[in-house]
């Protein structure tokens, strides 16, 4: 009976032994010998208007690294965003062909709701997005990049990094008028948009759906207070306009047209 306890016994621990190895196989960890590589990251469509969608809200960025497909673990962090830029040093195998993934966002408040799911980044480089939430709301905002970096000697490279959204604006051109008669101040705006995708591979750029191919989702930026203060215009070929909404979504035709819907409303008044 002894017997047949410890053969049980070794067997659990043989197939536990198993586990563990399929799991590492999961990931590519080069070997050999080493070179020095720099990547400075910055954000290249950051600009310092201290304006709603200027991307100053975007303050860390995480980056992860494939190797023949594979994530590579020891490769897989985030960095603090100052000032739309970050510097990254790290030694790389030679002679090793690495795809690096870079997705910066903003720090989400402790309790708050995030609008991105980051949690298959490190291994698959994509994000999917939560259209739930408020509208006109700056920390929805983010930017990525994709870099293959061959590694041949000590080199330094640069990623710049880009806003993946489509910004749909609404603005209003006689938002003076508006002003006038008073109505400006407690003015909300909620955007419905249908025919949309939610996951992006920040790899290789493509877009899809959470639901399915080919199956597009529709978001709901609920009411809320349209942009104000330093916020309260945007310029447009040298025009100025007076802003009623802005959101960030995903934009590719992946088999439905998208539409957009907008309800604005100032005290009992609704547009």
């Amino acid at each position: 009976m002894k017997n047949i306890r410890k053969f049980l016994f070794v067997a659990v621990i043989a197939v536990m032994g198993m586990t563990s190895c399929q799991k590492d196989s999961e990931y590519a960890e080069p070997t050999g010998r080493r070179e020095a590589v720099k990547i400075a990251v910055s954000a290249a469509d950051l600009v310092s208007t201290k304006a709603i969608g200027d991307g100053t809200k975007v303050t860390e960025v995480y980056y992860t690294a494939f190797v023949d497909g594979k994530p590579v673990r020891s490769l897989q962090n985030k960095l603090a965003l100052v000032n739309g830029k970050a510097e990254l040093n790290l030694n790389l195998v030679k002679n090793v062909e690495y795809k690096f993934a870079f997705w910066a966002q903003p720090v989400q408040q402790d309790g708050a709701a995030s609008p991105f799911d980051i949690s298959k980044f490190y291994s698959d480089a994509t994000v999917t997005v939560n259209y739930d939430g408020l509208a006109n709301d700056d920390n929805r905002d983010a930017f990525c990049a994709a870099k293959t970096i061959l590694v041949t000697e000590s080199l330094s490279e640069n990623v710049y990094l880009r806003r993946p959204f489509a910004q749909i604006n609404f603005c209003a051109s006689d938002y003076e008028m508006v002003k006038e008669m008073g109505l400006h101040t407690d003015m909300k705006s909620e955007v419905r948009v249908y025919g949309l995708p939610d996951v992006l591979n920040v790899l290789d750029g493509t877009v899809s759906s959470s639901q399915g191919s080919s199956v597009s989702v529709d978001a709901l930026f609920a009411l809320s207070a349209k942009p104000a203060g330093e916020d309260e215009y945007i310029t447009v070929q040298g025009n100025q306009y007076g802003y009623i909404s802005m959101n960030y979504v995903l934009a590719s035709d992946i088999g439905e047209t998208v539409s957009v819907s907008a309800k604005i409303q100032s005290g009992n008044s609704l547009w």
